[in-house]
């Protein structure tokens, strides 16, 4: 079986979350079987599951399995029935919140205890989760939290209570998830793990391989892999120094660039890393079902959309300020932001302040991104680092030209400069913010100088994303490790 290791899912996912959709659409087309591990406490799962298209049979949740009056049965068929997801909290008198009972979109529900407890470093009152409980029946699973300044609120004493008839303890959740993967290796054959997020997988998955135990370990890059160097050694990204550090133990580490392989390839070997260059390859990790016909500028008013998480990292603020810039020079431009996140209300004063209420709509978030790009000329990103860039795809499949920041890997790989795209210069320095939002204002106006080769440019570009040949990109790597 190919399980796809992550975390969690909502309402609104991060580009990890979209990529394993697109694996999964590959997987399909292939006729591979496949199952989506999510390992975090997720009452609203299945709601999240029907708005993502992910059938019943196509996912596990850690939660739904232990507490199954079937589990055998839940891990092939998922469930046959959902609930409706309901909340319910109780508050004290000075309208804390102290227990919070929930009925899950599975069978089980959750009591949530609340404590209060005093941070003296920031001299407030906290309130936080304390001690979980879920009940289906029978089935339990029970568990405190512990509170660590660095690592915030970890799981501790959990108890699984009457699974398969037998009752547990597990001091850690790493000691659980160890049990729930030897679950899946008793239950599945010819097992692949592809680990999308959470060291703490990748540690179990390695200890269950020096156990002896027969499974396959393929590691999913999703950004920038490498920070900097010191002392003429690379500093890798917190989330790969895990898997950087125990390659050996890796069957495969799938990246989504061939410039992203080529400099992972070449850090490792001047490090002093020796690496089996076919250890490392390079998938992308979405494509395109269709491509729209090259469009034709009306030459009014220039369309720009842009589609993310709203959070610092993106820089939506440079995208709105590059807007504000086109029009003060008499270029009309409009601009349609899709995504939601922690950043909305900022972006919305900075759009106040700049008075383009009536040029810039937040759109929230959509499910059909893809028919949406139709309706707009040009796409716009100002993120300093981008893995692959899914959205750029999914633009560049709507055969709309792209300006974006020359980020790594995914602007400098997907977009070439003045063939269906723009490319700006960036420095990271927070005092040159001034200079990258200009070279993006201009990135963004030149598309309009030359719009419809770009356009054209843009629907070619994709013809080499087409999902059927990613396919077969993801067949080859089980097929090799079969």
């Amino acid at each position: 079986m190919n399980f796809f290791m992550n975390k969690r899912i909502g309402h609104g996912n991060s580009g990890v979350e979209h990529a394993q959709f697109y694996r999964a659409q590959c997987f399909r087309e292939k006729n591979m079987a496949f199952k989506l591990i999510y390992t975090d406490y997720l009452p609203q799962l299945h709601e999240h599951m029907k708005e993502w298209h992910l059938k019943e049979n196509e996912v596990i949740g850690l939660y739904d399995y232990l507490l199954s009056d079937e589990p055998t049965d839940y891990l092939k068929n998922g469930l046959n029935d959902t609930n409706v997801y309901q909340q319910h909290v109780l508050v004290d008198f000075v309208d804390t919140q102290r227990l919070v009972n929930q009925q899950t979109t599975g069978h089980y529900q959750a009591t949530i205890l609340k404590n209060k407890r005093f941070d003296s470093k920031k001299n407030v009152y906290l309130v936080g989760d304390d001690r979980v409980i879920l009940e289906n029946g029978q089935h339990r699973v029970t568990w405190h939290y512990r509170y660590s300044e660095s690592l915030g609120k970890i799981m501790t004493n959990i108890h699984v209570s009457q699974f398969r008839g037998r009752d547990y303890l597990f001091a850690t959740f790493e000691e659980l998830l160890v049990f729930f993967l030897l679950e899946l290796q008793r239950e599945f054959a010819n097992n692949f793990y592809f680990v999308d997020r959470g060291t703490d997988n990748e540690e179990a998955l390695i200890t269950l391989k020096h156990r002896g135990y027969q499974l396959k370990i393929i590691d999913i890059v999703h950004a920038a892999h490498l920070v900097s160097y010191q002392n003429g050694r690379p500093l890798w990204n917190n989330y790969y120094q895990y898997m950087f550090d125990h390659l050996d133990d890796i069957d495969r580490v799938i990246v989504a660039t061939t410039l992203q392989q080529k400099d992972m390839l070449s850090q490792l070997r001047d490090s002093g890393f020796p690496v089996d260059s076919h250890k490392i390859i390079a998938i992308p990790v979405g494509g395109v079902n269709q491509i729209a016909a090259p469009k034709k500028w009306a030459g009014n008013v220039a369309k720009f959309v842009t589609v993310s998480r709203l959070h610092p990292e993106k820089k939506i603020a440079h995208i709105i300020e590059s807007i504000a810039q086109l029009n003060q020079d008499g270029f009309a431009a409009t601009l349609s932001i899709y995504g939601t996140g922690n950043e909305e209300e900022k972006l919305k004063q900075l759009i106040n302040d700049y008075h383009l209420n009536d040029k810039i709509t937040l759109k929230g978030l959509s499910q059909s991104i893809t028919r949406e790009l139709l309706n707009y000329d040009a796409y716009v990103s100002a993120s300093y680092s981008e893995g692959f860039g899914l959205t750029y795809m999914e633009a560049l499949g709507a055969a709309l030209p792209v300006a974006s920041y020359a980020n790594l890997y995914g602007a400098q790989l997907l977009i070439k400069d003045g063939k269906n795209g723009h490319l700006a210069e960036f420095d990271r320095h927070n005092k040159n913010e001034a200079a990258n939002i200009t070279h993006l204002s201009a990135a963004m106006r030149l598309i309009f100088t030359d719009y419809d080769a770009l356009s054209e440019g843009a629907a070619l570009t994709a013809e080499n994303f087409q999902v059927k040949r990613i396919a077969d990109q993801w067949a080859r790597v089980v097929e090799v490790l079969s």
